[in-house]
């Protein structure tokens, strides 16, 4: 642009104000108060280490979809009694049936019922259809590609609860092979069954549920000792070993009436020979890693085991065998009493049914609210009525749950309960409640010594799925917004004065509150995704990236179609670098930031084919003001932008003013250049403002091809109508 080359002291200098690179949001303050590198909006963008701005990259679909002939089943649906047709025709790819007005009466339009007694015609129409009430006494049913003669009588009733066309999703977790060094799984938890998604290949299968189970509600899927566990808060927990041979399936764990271990005390029942103590007990039911007790160690000389002396079992020959090390002498045939610990006070418990567990310190830690008591197979499950309770299992024991030592009382029955637990270094555990925060210290072996702290009673957690450790801090959503509790000197849990969130207030207010502890959150490639439902929404369907690099929020990431939700989001690499995964409450999983080009493609209904979306990004930026007041007027601007090596790109680019406010839409990169930014190519967009007057301007870049990198802006103004009596 032309300068001058000197100016007079009534003169007004061209000003240059501008951004060399872009870091974080603001969203709190206003924009002629944001400091350089800061911007007022950022939606499906990134910022890189450079500072420049760029889409973030697309979601891409992962996997097969639950999917059948027939139409899969949502919630919710409704249980209709039977009616028959009178008539049935078919026009094209529509078949109408005829039925009396009380019968259409009772249905519901545009739900799912099962169709059958339709004959003729190909593809099958019966299963599961989607219905239209087309009158008073016609309902019909769309499917793709009929041809034939249709006959039969139409039966219309409640849809059908089978393997093919439940797709809901009540859980889902990760499953790391412990015998590959590179297989991991996702496990999908539907109503009839639970569905395993290999990572590294995308194949797929199924694993069974108990005979008679099916799950209806929210659930969790959790690997701990080995084992995949589907926690169902207040129903019996199921577990599976991994064990892909066969025909998977979860059995039930141990529940009903705890027994107290069996002592175990046959004749001449144990040797020792070099430190090896053997013991032969018929049925013995033991496993490597068991704790046992010696009760009486036996007489004679020389001295043997020592009563109350606690030993590991080390190997199990076979059902009757099993051996120990001890530093005694040798011997052989000795009567020794052994058995397993025995609980004190209330006894033993098997697992109480609850809702979610952790695993830490060889033990799983649970809320301690049901009771398993009866008979195994079909207990009774007793709600305790009390919510700020834990208990954890025995070491590398999630069977054994002991009432009196492993039972922790965290609010000491004040108005509080837990929501969720997290371990923290090695022999601290902290336990988030509702309204405040507590450290369990010493739990790495006995829990006899452990020691219940009160970290805070000022700040506690609505969402469980949003704690995430990263480094020495731990993140989590409150009510006030989104908070990090860390490790200072000595070991000294504190909270943050202010949440990390503070920056991006204003969306933080918009999270749904009915809905807030649904949110669900990851940490993968320097960020903290977290996954919340804002506005009116039930399902989550907003993302916010804190970037740790940058020290700031970074986006909020959407997918404004129908459909779109995220029920969970799982970090998982199969040996490779990890990705993150997203699952839909239907079934649908995509990997988030895979795809290169400007596009998501994405599952939108449960069995449905995948559509591609141009992602809809925008950044805006502060408000230059040339730090003063008064008003100006706004000359020209640069941007620098870059393509990526894969895609061309474009954009929008438009002006905002403030006092006066105006809005001006200015040339678009490929109108400022003639064409599209090629691939892999920077370019210099220059254009002029028109001399738009105001106390302050900023710009909105909003892409519309490629996924265009902004680097640079700047914004060239000069101080107008300084007379003070100047108007708008």
């Amino acid at each position: 642009m032309a300068r001058y080359s000197r100016y007079g002291n009534l003169d007004s200098p061209l000003t240059e104000e501008g951004d060399v690179g872009f870091f974080r949001v603001n969203l709190r303050l206003r924009p002629d108060q944001l400091k350089a590198g800061e911007l007022a909006s950022s939606i499906n963008g990134r910022m890189g280490i450079d500072g420049a701005w760029q889409p973030r990259k697309g979601v891409d679909q992962f996997g097969p979809v639950i999917s059948s002939n027939a139409e899969v089943i949502t919630l919710p649906f409704y249980l209709y009694a039977d009616v028959s047709s009178t008539g049935i025709a078919r026009a094209s790819d529509k078949i109408t049936m005829t039925l009396s007005a009380p019968d259409v009466a009772t249905l519901t339009d545009a739900t799912v019922a099962k169709i059958s007694g339709i004959t003729g015609i190909t593809p099958d129409p019966n299963g599961n259809r989607v219905i239209t009430i087309e009158s008073a006494t016609e309902v019909s049913i769309t499917v793709t590609g009929l041809s034939g003669t249709v006959g039969g009588t139409a039966t219309i009733g409640s849809p059908a609860l089978d393997d093919d066309n439940v797709s809901t999703v009540h859980g889902s977790g990760l499953f790391s092979d412990p015998s590959s060094n590179n297989d991991e799984y996702i496990i999908l938890a539907t109503p009839l069954k639970a569905i395993w998604v290999k990572v590294s290949d995308e194949t797929t299968g199924d694993i069974e549920y108990p005979s008679g189970v099916t799950i209806s509600a929210n659930c969790e899927v959790k690997q701990a000792l080995n084992k995949v566990y589907i926690f169902r808060g207040g129903s019996t927990a199921l577990e599976w070993d991994g064990d892909f041979t066969g025909t998977p399936a979860f059995t039930l764990v141990a529940n009903g009436n705890y027994t107290q271990p069996v002592l175990y005390d046959a004749s001449n029942n144990t040797a020792a020979t070099n430190g090896v103590v053997t013991v032969t007990e018929t049925g013995h039911g033991l496993s490597v890693g068991d704790t046992i007790v010696i009760v009486d160690g036996g007489s004679g000389s020389p001295p043997e085991l020592t009563a109350g002396d606690r030993y590991t079992i080390a190997t199990v020959a076979d059902a009757n065998t099993f051996t120990f090390f001890a530093q005694v002498e040798d011997f052989t045939s000795k009567t020794v009493k052994i058995s397993k610990p025995v609980s004190v006070g209330l006894g033993f418990t098997h697992m109480p049914a609850p809702p979610w567990a952790i695993y830490h310190q060889r033990r799983l830690w649970m809320p301690f609210n049901y009771i398993s008591s009866g008979s195994s197979g079909s207990p009774t499950i007793t709600d305790r009525e009390i919510r700020d309770e834990i208990i954890a299992s025995d070491i590398l024991d999630s069977d054994t749950y002991d009432q009196i030592e492993n039972q922790f009382r965290i609010a000491s029955g004040g108005a509080d309960y837990v929501v969720a637990l997290q371990p923290f270094a090695e022999d601290n555990l902290l336990v988030f409640l509702r309204n405040s925060i507590h450290l369990i210290q010493g739990i790495s072996g006995d829990l006899e010594d452990t020691v219940v702290k009160e970290v805070t009673r000022e700040v506690g957690c609505i969402a469980r799925r949003s704690v995430k450790q990263v480094g020495n801090q731990v993140f989590f959503l409150s009510d006030n917004g989104i908070y990090s509790v860390d490790f200072g000197d000595l070991y000294n849990l504190r909270g943050s004065s202010l949440p990390i969130s503070e920056a991006i207030d204003p969306l933080i207010n918009r999270i749904n509150p009915a809905y807030a502890m649904n949110a669900v959150a990851e940490y993968n490639d320097n960020r903290y995704y977290i996954a919340v439902p804002l506005d009116d929404s039930i399902d989550n369907n907003s993302i916010l990236v804190f970037n740790f690099l940058n020290q700031g929020w970074e986006s909020i990431d959407t997918i404004d179609q129908t459909g779109w939700n995220i029920s969970n989001i799982i970090r998982a690499g199969s040996g490779g670098p990890n990705k993150l995964y997203a699952i839909n409450s239907f079934g649908g999983v995509h990997i988030l930031n895979e795809r290169i080009d400007d596009s998501d493609v994405i599952v939108q209904s449960p069995g449905g084919t995948t559509s591609s979306y141009y992602i809809d990004s925008l950044m805006v930026t502060r408000q230059y003001t040339q730090g003063v007041m008064d008003r100006k007027r706004f000359n020209s601007y640069e941007i620098q932008a870059e393509s990526t090596s894969s895609n061309a790109s474009d954009a929008g680019v438009s002006l905002e003013s403030e006092n006066p406010d105006s809005s001006t839409t200015l040339l678009t990169f490929s109108q400022s250049l003639g064409a599209v930014v090629p691939v892999s190519e920077d370019v210099s967009i220059r254009g002029r403002f028109g001399n738009i007057r105001g106390y302050g301007a900023q710009l909105t870049i909003d892409p519309t091809q490629g996924r265009p990198r902004i680097r640079t802006i700047k914004v060239v103004s000069q101080l107008t109508d300084l007379a003070i009596s100047s108007k708008q």
